[in-house]
């Protein structure tokens, strides 16, 4: 595993925790590989029945590390490392179930839309600053959130990418239950457990009856975003947005 992702195995939940907390527990390459391992190991393990994943401190995820974009932008191959982790988050069989706190900024928000359960503090916020930077939608965000909220309310997400409160987030279905602040983790992990607890066949049966006939749809929005988001890192908009963003934070 990478230095800022750690892993636990409890009663038949595999529990993925990003603690990487200096940075808001932002995203690099190491942490995507990490990821994609875990979640690969998980589903030949059958002593897996659920994935948990969260975040360290009081943070889910701000999103990718931008420091490290900057330097993807001169070699947009590396995205491949990012696309193998949507891939397999898309493709999880298993149930997939999210504990969120404070941030949840770009992918550390999409992912979630990729998730079975999402319980969630009411202090978290959930952003997606992609236009912001100059990119696009990642991880199929741009068929998965209209499909949630309609296209309006996601044109608003996702393109003027405002902050979309807790509370907001439950109200459009994005949120399952929400919770007080640092509980979270446990209110996750209660629904992991209850679910690891159910028939592991009809469990994953009934989760891909529920998923299969959108399957196709979110791998071709998938791939989609993925060429033009690779595309957009070598734009002036991007490169001129990174900097502000970095001087912004020096």
């Amino acid at each position: 595993m990478s230095d800022f992702v750690t892993e636990s195995i409890e009663s038949g939940v595999q529990i993925l925790c990003l603690d990487r907390i200096q940075k808001k527990n932002a995203i690099t390459l190491d942490m995507y590989e990490a990821l994609t391992s875990a979640l690969h190991r998980a589903e030949l393990n059958t002593d897996i029945k659920v994935t948990l994943i969260h975040g360290a401190g009081g943070d889910f995820s701000s999103g990718n590390d931008i420091n490290e974009f900057v330097q993807i932008a001169q070699t947009p191959d590396k995205m491949e490392v990012i696309m193998a982790f949507l891939q397999v988050l898309s493709h999880y069989k298993k149930p997939l179930i999210a504990g969120v706190e404070g941030r949840a900024v770009g992918v550390g928000a999409t992912m979630l839309l990729h998730c079975d359960l999402v319980l969630a503090s009411r202090e978290a916020r959930l952003q997606f600053p992609f236009v912001q930077l100059g990119l696009v939608p990642e991880a199929a965000s741009s068929h998965l959130l209209p499909q949630l909220v309609g296209h309006q309310k996601a044109f608003e997400m996702l393109v003027l990418g405002e902050v979309v409160e807790a509370t907001q987030a439950y109200e459009m279905g994005l949120i399952n239950h929400l919770c007080e602040a640092g509980e979270a983790y446990k209110m996750a992990l209660y629904y992991a457990e209850k679910t690891a607890a159910l028939p592991v066949e009809a469990v994953a049966l009934s989760k891909d009856l529920l998923k299969y006939r959108a399957q196709d749809d979110v791998q071709m929005a998938l791939m989609r975003e993925g060429r033009i988001f690779k595309d957009r890192l070598r734009s002036t908009e991007a490169h001129q947005a990174f900097a502000v963003f970095l001087s912004r934070n020096k």
